[in-house]
């Protein structure tokens, strides 16, 4: 039986206090123990280091991270000091992908359209860009996710502005490659308990000349990627409309 929009709303009403009841009791919990990002990170860390399942442990924290908000960049720097630059690059690009997919699916769950059409943006420019991600969608994720902007904003939005899931998902998986080479490589070089403990410790000092050289060129490889993929794209346009017009013409 379909649900009505009455009862698709309630789903969603409920799934959303639930979270939110769930996520304030948890803040509240950090709270009261005094915990900070860093000190979460470590227990985290000491958790997964421990454990004979290491890999699946980190890719399921990694999926469900999402759904606490908890950043991005410091599980893949854990994955690298935890398993290394190559292993830690592959279940980081894992995790990475299934806690896209996650942040995905809540921002398409939770949408709702007012005039059903998936066109009810009122500024100009949010329509004009949902409809660049919608027309032009893998090249426009593919730079999004190699210019560094941040990871869950990226998630959110495309699943808000309804991006067709294949473009999202390939365009995030070649995107990612920059930051991520970046961070894992940093958390395979260093000890990550002793790093968490440094108070002074800023994202910044996560990139050093080497590091921003290789993000650089593979943030090219992934602009001429989008290029051609833009190219590729409007040439397919073209087409269609070329035979469209001959249509018209021999009717």
């Amino acid at each position: 039986m379909t649900k009505t929009p009455t009862r698709r709303n309630q789903i969603r009403i409920a799934v959303g206090v639930l979270w939110a009841l769930l996520f304030g009791l948890a803040i509240v919990w950090v709270i009261t123990q005094g915990l900070s990002i860093r000190e979460i990170m470590g227990l985290v860390y000491r958790y997964v280091v421990d454990n004979p399942l290491a890999p699946l442990v980190y890719i399921i924290i990694y999926a469900l991270r999402p759904l606490t908000f908890f950043p991005a960049m410091w599980l893949t720097i854990a994955g690298g000091s935890l398993f290394g630059f190559v292993p830690g690059l592959i279940f980081g690009l894992i995790g990475e992908n299934a806690s896209a997919q996650t942040a995905y699916l809540l921002a398409r769950f939770f949408r709702t359209d007012v005039t059903g059409d998936g066109d009810s943006d009122k500024s100009p420019r949010i329509a004009a860009f949902s409809r660049l991600l919608r027309e032009q969608a893998f090249p426009t994720v593919l730079v999004l996710r190699a210019s560094f902007l941040p990871f869950d904003l990226v998630n959110y939005a495309c699943g808000l502005l309804r991006v067709p899931w294949l473009s999202y998902t390939f365009g995030s998986i070649i995107g990612m490659l920059p930051p991520m080479i970046t961070f894992v490589s940093f958390g395979a070089t260093v000890n990550l308990p002793e790093l968490l403990k440094q108070r002074t410790f800023s994202p910044e000092q996560l990139i050093d000349g080497s590091q921003l050289m290789i993000s650089g060129g593979l943030l090219v490889a992934s602009a001429i990627i989008a290029y051609f993929a833009h190219r590729r794209r409007k040439a397919l346009a073209d087409s269609r409309q070329d035979s469209g017009d001959t249509r018209k013409n021999h009717a």
